[in-house]
This record gives C-alpha cells, sequence and structure tokens, in this order.
C-alpha cells in the first residue's frame, strides 16, 4: 500500500502544540500515515523537550524546523504578518517532501489560526483541513462574526442586548472572547477574516465529543452558522489530551503531598501556560483561602516585567500576604512554577479545580472528573467559562466577565471554594454532572464511540483521498 503523507501545521504555543500532537498520534494508529509537523518558532517558547520526547516515542510522526524569519516587534498585533511570511517557506517545505520521497501528499492540516495556509495547499493541489482546538461554541462564533460585524455595528461591550449564535443561548456582550472587543484592533479584522476562511477547507476537525456540545455541533453541522455558503464537514475526534505524556509524571514532591491528603478534599488553582497575577490579586486570593478553611494546591506564576502577557515564576517572599505559607501549614501548598497539572488532576486527592477554563484544561478536567471553579482569564475562555456555567452545569460561577482587569476579591474566592468542596445545592449539581460527562468523555474515544467513528472515518478519506460532499454528517 502507498504510503500517504500528512503535513500538519500548528501554532507552537504549548496547548495548540501538545493538542495537535495528540491528533497526528491518533491518525497513525489508525493508518499508515507519514505525519511531518512543520514548527514555527515563536520567542519564550521552549517546546524542545517536549518535541523530543515525541520524536523518541517512535511514531511516524517528525518534526520539521521551518527557516526563522524576523519576529515581529509584537506578536498580539503582527501575527497576521508572522504567518502570511511563512507561505513560501512552508510551500518549499512540503514540494520538498513529495519531491524527495515515494510518499502521497494527502493532506495540509492547518491550526485555527493559519488560514492563510490554505492558498498554499491549494497552489500544490492538495486538500487543506483545519483542526480547531477549541470548542464547538467558539467555532459556531468564528463562523459566524463576519455576520456580527454587519449586524452589531458599534463594539460588542456597547451593544444594548444579546448575541444570537445558532446552537446557542444568547450572550451577554462581556463574555465575548478578549480579542473581539476592540474592532479598531488589527486582532478584531484577523479574527473575523478567519472565520471568514474556514469554509475554504475540506472538512474541519475539532477537539471534542458529541455528548459535551450537541447543540452547536448540530448548528454547525447543518449550516446554520453559515446560511449563505455550504460547511465544511466536521469532525469531533475528542477529548484528544496527552495521557501519555511522560511529563506528567511525580513532580519533586508535589504528587508526594497529595499522597498524604484526604479523598476529594484538595482544592486545586492553576490557570494554563499564560495565566498570572499581579501582586494586588495574589494578596486577595491567599486571603480567600486561607479563610475558607479547605485544603489547597495553587500554582502561582506572575507576570514578566519584560513581557507582561507571560507568565514566570512566583517570589512567594514579595507577593504572599506576612504569615500566609506559616498559617496555612499542612493544609496547603503554594507552588511557584509549572506543575503537571493532568497528574495533579488525576489524582483522588484533588476534589475541585479553580481554573481560567482553557480547552484543554477543560477536557483534562472533564476526564478525571474534577467539577471546575470558573475563572476566564483572556482569549476565548469567557465563552468557555459561560457555556460551562450556564448551559451544561459542569462548573461553579466566580465571575464570568472577568477580564484582568478587575480584582476579584477574598470574600468572592472563599465563597466559590466553599460552593464548590462542599455540600450546597451548587456544588452537589456540578460533581453529579462531572461525574456524567466524565464518563462520556471516556466512552467517546472508545471502539465504537462517537469521536472514535468520527477519527476512523476522517482516516478513511484522508487515506483514499476523497473529497467531501454535502451529503457527509458529523458521528453522533
Amino acid at each position: 500500500m502507498e504510503e500517504m503523507s500528512l503535513v500538519i501545521l500548528p501554532i507552537p504555543g504549548i496547548g495548540h502544540l501538545i493538542s495537535t500532537v495528540e491528533l497526528a498520534k491518533r491518525l497513525v494508529k489508525q493508518k499508515p500515515f507519514s505525519i511531518t509537523i512543520h514548527m514555527m518558532r515563536f520567542p519564550l517558547q521552549d517546546t524542545d523537550a517536549y518535541i523530543k520526547s515525541v520524536a523518541a516515542s517512535g511514531l511516524n510522526i517528525q518534526f520539521v524546523d521551518l527557516p526563522s524569519i524576523q519576529i515581529p516587534p509584537s506578536l498580539e498585533t503582527c501575527m497576521p504578518l508572522f504567518t502570511e511570511n511563512h507561505k513560501l517557506l512552508v510551500k518549499d517545505a512540503i514540494t520538498r517532501i513529495r519531491a524527495s520521497t515515494k510518499t502521497r501528499a494527502a493532506a495540509l492540516t492547518i491550526d485555527l489560526f493559519m488560514t492563510t495556509m490554505i492558498d498554499v495547499a491549494m497552489e500544490l493541489g492538495i486538500p487543506a483541513y483545519m483542526y480547531f482546538t477549541s470548542g464547538t461554541d467558539f467555532l459556531a462564533l468564528m463562523l459566524c462574526l463576519r455576520i456580527l460585524h454587519t449586524q452589531i455595528p458599534c463594539e460588542f461591550h456597547e451593544f444594548q442586548g444579546e448575541i444570537d449564535i445558532p446552537g446557542m443561548r444568547p450572550l451577554p456582550p462581556n463574555i465575548m472572547p478578549t480579542p473581539l472587543m476592540n474592532k479598531k484592533k488589527e486582532m478584531y479584522t484577523w479574527f473575523v477574516d478567519h472565520g471568514r476562511r474556514f469554509r475554504e477547507t475540506q472538512g474541519i476537525i475539532i477537539n471534542t465529543f458529541a455528548k459535551l456540545e450537541p447543540a452547536p455541533l448540530e448548528a454547525v453541522a447543518n449550516g446554520r452558522c453559515l446560511p449563505d455558503h455550504a460547511t465544511s464537514p466536521l469532525y469531533p475526534v475528542g477529548p484528544l489530551i496527552a495521557l501519555d505524556d511522560k511529563s506528567q509524571s511525580k513532580s519533586s514532591g508535589l504528587i508526594e503531598w497529595l499522597d498524604q491528603q484526604p479523598h476529594a478534599s484538595v482544592v486545586f488553582l492553576c490557570f494554563g501556560s499564560r495565566g498570572s497575577f499581579y501582586p494586588q490579586q495574589v494578596k486577595e486570593m491567599a486571603l480567600g483561602l486561607e479563610k475558607s478553611g479547605h485544603r489547597f494546591l495553587w500554582s502561582l506564576r506572575c507576570p514578566s516585567s519584560e513581557n507582561p502577557s507571560m507568565a514566570v515564576d512566583a517570589h512567594l517572599d514579595q507577593v504572599l500576604p506576612d504569615g500566609f505559607l506559616d498559617r496555612t501549614k499542612g493544609r496547603g501548598l503554594v507552588w511557584p512554577s509549572w506543575v503537571p497539572q493532568m497528574a495533579i488532576l488525576a489524582h483522588p486527592a484533588v476534589g475541585g479545580f479553580v481554573s481560567h477554563c482553557g480547552w484543554n484544561s477543560i477536557l483534562e478536567s472533564l476526564w478525571f472528573g474534577v467539577p471546575i471553579l470558573a475563572w476566564p482569564l483572556y482569549a476565548e475562555q469567557r465563552l468557555n467559562a459561560f457555556q460551562l456555567v450556564k448551559d451544561y452545569g459542569l462548573a461553579a460561577e466566580l465571575r464570568l466577565d472577568f477580564d484582568g482587569d478587575g480584582l476579584v476579591s477574598a470574600e468572592e474566592l472563599e465563597r466559590g471554594v466553599r460552593c464548590l468542596m462542599e455540600d450546597s445545592e451548587e456544588g452537589v449539581k456540578v460533581r453529579k454532572r462531572m461525574k456524567e460527562m466524565g464518563e462520556a468523555s471516556r466512552n467517546s474515544v472508545k471502539d465504537g464511540g462517537s469521536s472514535f467513528a468520527s477519527l476512523e472515518r476522517l482516516a478513511d478519506i484522508l487515506s483514499h483521498g476523497s473529497t467531501f460532499t454535502k451529503t457527509d454528517e458529523i458521528a453522533t
């Protein structure tokens, strides 16, 4: 059988990269694909150790560094230029693969923020698929964004009403993703352009599963988000999480400390690779945890002085209240750096998760059945948190419209932790729903599950070089 070559182009941020690699792992286990992941290099993104561990796994997955280019001074505002400048490099790299091997290029799979690479696929005559690393609610919003831009000419935060998106309950404007809250910025235009181009792909692969988001999945699959255009076929293949990641093993006393705690007694606070807090907020958090009386494990990071959008290890003696560590000794542990989040969520001592509601964190929490206290910080996290709290009952609410400018008080956090960890009516309901959905998430990727079937169908289409028709449906 002729070997099929898949080329994957992720955004190299660690959250997007790990999720994309998990997709590659699933595909090579389905069919004899040869997968090449082309890497663009961002500043302050150290992914080398992770890439080496995957490359040594024995799977038919290779990583190729694209030639470096000049980095724009601000990636937040110059990402379109950064990705555009990689187009010729990507085209040359794929052309070399086709010339040096006897494999057939089956597809180019791109990250949701790489739609400019659709042009490269068209020039080379290969299909382009998009891997959407977030949830279907965000996908539906992105598909509708071009229409919303016309319907709501003012800034979203100035809009007097609710925002209607198919498959979702009406949204209050203040929970829209942060990059969309200023239409004068280039980032907003970039998001509108991405949403417009999603329909040009041969298919959209998404990291979710049918029972988690049935209404938005149905709305997207049936074209309700793009009433004037055909919708690309949708392949929900999640949850894709790095269960075999060696970095999630025991880590310098963290797991050992959890081993000493009672079952489901610890609330875990962790806010992703970019989540960080200034000293004033840290002090409020510390006081709230102390007043709650509950055991806690807190991954604490602070903004970099050189680049506030990047998180760095915290200096505990500079940011925590005087005497806090002594007063909470034995029932609390503050860890001033990265932690193996999934290994901690998997531990039986963990009974709650104060989270920024990044999509990977949500899927990991679901997998292990750990209820969430929603504290969104940036990007699409407010939208994720809103749906978890209001539609799915999988999280308790701390504050859904938090955007990094306000201060969450000690009293708010104390109340949220108590709600999550004690036998309040809301806490009991969230724990029950999370347990049910955790089982559904695990079943979805088993042989016969909805995501397993969707991935199997995608692999068959890729291996035969098939194209889609409008009669294709999502696997449910």
